[in-house]
């Protein structure tokens, strides 16, 4: 999330420090109404490693809530030496595979940057379809990708932070 890359993709967000990481966490959990009732206030990330865990980390998948209203959304980030070998996609898919199995949610999305060309073919190749673009409520656009059949007909901006951000989050 702080690699060259994922600022030229994604855009820099200023996380810094681990409290930062665990404010955003804290602010984009998946609320209960979400999935029936199955999980109470906890994150939702797998950490991707080859093989074992000693393996050197190579990036994370995540299943977050930005909005009271909306769906949750899946969203990647693969460290540099790994991007473009299928690991974003491969741990979508399990990813998106557990949280209907596990926890019944059905409505998923993902919102990558309008120039974010990766992240764009990772919501596809993961079964996301294009629905709409919208801004992310810094200035910038992103592509809402849902699953197939899925209405999503919010007019909603978009923030990493999600809708109760303050900027005392940072």
């Amino acid at each position: 999330m702080n690699s060259p890359t994922a600022h030229a993709c994604m855009g820099d967000f200023g996380i810094r420090t681990h409290a930062q990481f665990d404010s955003l966490n804290h602010a984009t959990r998946l609320s209960q109404s979400v999935s029936g009732g199955k999980i109470a206030d906890i994150d939702i990330y797998y950490l991707l490693r080859l093989e074992q865990a000693s393996a050197p980390l190579m990036g994370a998948v995540s299943l977050t809530q930005r909005s009271k209203v909306g769906p949750p959304d899946i969203g990647w980030c693969i460290l540099e030496p790994f991007m473009g070998q299928g690991y974003a996609a491969k741990a979508g898919e399990r990813l998106l595979r557990m949280v209907k199995e596990s926890l019944g949610i059905t409505n998923v999305i993902a919102w990558p940057g309008v120039n974010n060309e990766r992240s764009k073919r990772v919501a596809e190749k993961i079964g996301l379809v294009l629905d709409r673009e919208v801004e992310d409520g810094n200035g910038g656009m992103n592509a809402v990708y849902v699953l197939p059949g899925m209405v999503f007909d919010m007019d909603i901006a978009l923030s990493l932070w999600g809708e109760d951000h303050t900027e005392t989050d940072i």
